[in-house]
């Protein structure tokens, strides 16, 4: 049985790797935002393999780390969902989410934000490929600053400490946060009917509107949620950073079984 179970979720995810593969240059060109941050490499879908083979557990654990408006995210969450309904409470579900200390990341981004051979050359394959209108568009957007050290000042410094980031802007963050703390409520066919919902129906440009109907249609408690975000958000943000960095996951999504790593 203990075979059996984890056996299954390889192969679920198996077919996520195919899928997200077989999708992958179609999200090249439509997910424009993904394209403007300096980070979009972490959204870049892993492939999966037949040789994958984690250690056997009596209730396999599976941890998988996502933002929740990354595309590539949303489609493991679709994924896995229907693996949920089958194997419900004989797995250990584990959503973690992918966050940031704000000033840590601008400071850590700055060199790759300069203007040098290696940015124009990057360029020149986005101008190639259609991605980026011109160079000067793209040495605007991506590699506005002269030196890492005008970066510091110009971008970082007035960053306070404690400020938190997720790739897709705040609304994404505030989401993360929301869908943390419906997890607290301990209802997993509840909070993946939320999470469902809201990749639907949501984006990260409304979710802050959109999210609350979303919750309710889930039969979640939302003035918990509420609570939850206004009083509790740096504490389980800090939680999340501490995960991010025990599993050194960065990219949406990654996903352990009993933690060995799913990448293929």
């Amino acid at each position: 049985m203990k075979k059996n179970l984890t056996n299954f979720l390889i192969v679920g995810l198996l077919v996520i790797a195919a899928f997200l593969a077989g999708n992958l240059w179609t999200k090249i060109k439509n997910e424009k935002k993904e394209e403007e941050k300096i980070k979009s490499a972490q959204t870049t879908p892993v492939a999966g393999t037949s040789d994958f083979n984690p250690p056997k557990s009596a209730k396999p654990e599976v941890k998988f780390f996502v933002m929740s408006f990354c595309p590539y995210g949303n489609q493991a969450e679709s994924g896995l969902e229907p693996v949920y309904q089958l194997l419900k409470d004989k797995v250990s579900w584990q959503p973690r989410y992918i966050v940031s200390d704000k000033k840590a990341s601008c400071e850590q981004s700055c060199p790759y934000r300069v203007w040098n051979d290696q940015a124009k050359q990057r360029c020149q394959s986005g101008v190639d490929t259609g991605q980026v209108k011109s160079l000067e568009d793209c040495r605007k957007q991506y590699f506005p600053y002269s030196s890492a050290e005008e970066c510091l000042k110009k971008a970082c410094a007035g960053i306070k400490e404690g400020e938190w980031e997720s790739l897709h802007g705040d609304q994404e963050l505030h989401q993360d946060i929301r869908e943390i703390c419906a997890l607290k409520q301990d209802d997993w066919e509840k909070w993946w009917k939320f999470v469902s919902l809201v990749n639907k129906n949501c984006n990260y440009q409304n979710v802050d509107s959109c999210w609350e109907a979303q919750a309710r249609e889930a039969e979640l408690d939302v003035d918990k949620i509420k609570v939850c975000e206004r009083q509790e958000a740096d504490d389980l943000l800090k939680k999340e950073v501490e995960e991010l960095k025990k599993y050194q996951a960065t990219g949406s999504p990654t996903v352990f079984i009993n933690d060995a790593l799913y990448d293929g």
